[in-house]
């Protein structure tokens, strides 16, 4: 059960790292204890609390949308190029 939480909030997270309306995501996206790392072929690696969750993701104008075994988690990319999810969580994209 406690394992299952953790791939949730994992996903979650990932999502957060999208790029603007139309255009791709890249690099690393962080925030309150979880960071994104985007890859090229669709994959992105999700690390919260030292633990790596490796997931495909697709960009759909300012949606990021994380895919995962338990379903799919919808990211909002914003204007400043940060990735808002839910509960308010922002992840900003690490220079």
């Amino acid at each position: 059960m406690k394992g299952k939480r953790i791939g949730h909030l994992l996903a979650l997270t990932a999502v957060l790292a999208l790029a603007a309306c139309g255009a791709k995501v890249s690099g690393t996206y962080t925030g309150p204890g979880m960071d994104l790392e985007f890859k090229s072929g669709g994959k992105v690696v999700q690390t919260v609390m030292g633990m790596e969750v490796e997931m495909k993701y697709e960009v759909e104008d300012n949606k990021v949308k994380l895919i995962t075994p338990s379903g799919n988690l919808v990211l909002t990319l914003q204007e400043d190029g940060s990735i808002k999810g839910p509960m308010g969580i922002r992840l900003e994209k690490k220079k």
